[in-house]
């Protein structure tokens, strides 16, 4: 998705507005298990489109930098990364040489620039900054007031305007995996690894809205498309603003992916991190599959490779269907199973059982089970399921009343289905309707 920058100089409301046009959409993460929320950034949708907007006045609460170098850094962030950019000036104070400064900026760039005139609370206010504002050079001028919700729909309507034309995915039948995790962990050593060992790196496909690199590699006939999201370290100038962006482009390369290798450290194998991020692509209904890099730096000491496996059994519990394989991307170990893992996974994801042979099976196993119940002679019924359409995998279980399945159960039917068929690597979705008994 396109990303859209707040940018502006510090309590001229641009969080204020960041919250208002992502509402309730701020928090990307979900309640699952090993993801936690992150208000950096968000997801807005209008008029059909959807699109990050990203408040760069986060960046600035974290960097101790003098005022003024953090400014640029700050816009200069903001270009190179955005699609368009919303320029927030405070309509009490009117313009200041800083805001002039970022004008600048942002006319060299070439970039689409919205202005958002905040803090205007009357007429008379707003007829007298708007006419102020147009001498800045731009041809987007909104009045707004977080405080009141006003203009909001205007700057929506401009944005929308001011988009790129969605990303158009091949229509060919590869398969799209994207390589994330914590900086340094070797993500682009893997990228190049794999296409070495290849050796038939067919093409580099530019994004439709992006500046960075996809790798379409072909292995067994099957194209693979890898996507790009360690692009963004070239670019970046202050640490806390890498970490920033790249939380930005991990999601979208998650959103884009069907498959997404999850890189851990063999050094410093699972952080809070790392499990955030494995809840992000099971959330999203991603194939997983976690690759430990760096096993050539492991301690060599017997069994190692058993005790490692229980760690991530432990530590990653919600993630135990997921395919694990060590390797070392520095040294090429076991670099050539990767291609073959990624196909077995998307086969995995697409994977649907008869809805003939997934009834026998379910009420073979559960017919001689206690169901669960309210306490009050009321007990599940199951009457039969079905396979939705689409991936990942979705069950939907129609039942005499959904309000009596537990989530212990749930996990139950989800262990029974993984045993009928090979799920190994995807999130099983589990859906319970109500129906009467006739």
């Amino acid at each position: 998705m396109a990303i859209i920058a707040i940018v502006g100089r510090p309590n001229v409301g641009k969080s204020s507005i960041f919250n208002r046009m992502v509402g309730r959409r701020a928090a990307i993460v979900d309640d699952q298990p090993g993801v936690t929320r992150d208000r950096i950034y968000g997801e807005a949708e209008w008029a059909g489109r959807r699109f990050y907007v990203v408040d760069t006045g986060g960046i600035m609460s974290e960097v101790d930098h003098p005022f003024m170098d953090l400014i640029a850094k700050q816009v200069d962030l903001a270009l190179d990364e955005s699609s368009a950019v919303i320029f927030v000036i405070d309509g009490r104070q009117g313009i200041t040489p800083m805001d002039q400064d970022i004008a600048l900026k942002l006319r060299k760039s070439g970039k689409p620039v919205i202005v958002a005139m905040n803090k205007l609370d009357n007429q008379r206010q707003e007829d007298e900054m708007l006419y102020e504002a147009y001498s800045l050079g731009f041809d987007t001028v909104i009045a707004t007031s977080a405080e009141h919700n006003t203009g909001f729909d205007e700057i929506f309507d401009a944005v929308v305007s001011k988009l790129p034309p969605e990303d158009i995915e091949s229509e060919e039948d590869d398969i799209r995996v994207a390589i994330v995790g914590r900086p340094n962990v070797g993500k682009s050593s893997l990228l190049n690894s794999i296409a070495g060992e290849e050796r038939s790196m067919v093409s580099d496909i530019a994004g439709t809205t992006r500046d960075v690199v996809d790798s379409l590699i072909e292995s067994d006939g099957v194209k693979m498309r890898f996507l790009d999201t360690a692009g963004l370290r070239r670019k970046s100038r202050v640490n806390t603003d890498l970490e920033y962006y790249s939380n930005v482009r991990t999601y979208q390369a998650i959103d884009r992916c069907h498959v997404a290798l999850v890189l851990l450290d063999a050094q410093d194998p699972v952080t809070e991190q790392d499990k955030r991020l494995i809840g992000q692509v099971l959330e999203r209904g991603k194939g997983l599959i976690i690759v430990v890099n760096k096993w050539d730096l492991a301690p060599k000491e017997e069994k190692v490779g058993d005790r490692m496996t229980e760690l991530l059994k432990e530590e990653l519990p919600f993630a135990s269907h997921a395919p694990r394989i060590f390797i070392s991307a520095h040294s090429g170990r076991s670099i050539s199973k990767i291609p073959d893992l990624i196909m077995k996974v998307e086969e995995n994801r697409r994977r649907r059982i008869p809805t003939s042979e997934l009834n026998r099976l379910v009420k073979e196993t559960l017919i001689f089970e206690r169901m669960p119940g309210d306490g009050k002679g009321h007990s599940l019924k199951i009457y039969y399921c079905t396979q939705a359409d689409g991936a990942p995998p979705a069950f939907i279980f129609f039942v005499n009343d959904p309000e009596l399945s537990s989530k212990s159960f749930r996990r139950h039917l989800e262990n029974l289905l993984r045993s009928m068929a090979d799920f190994s690597g995807v999130p099983i979705k589990i859906f319970m309707r109500a129906r009467t008994e006739n």
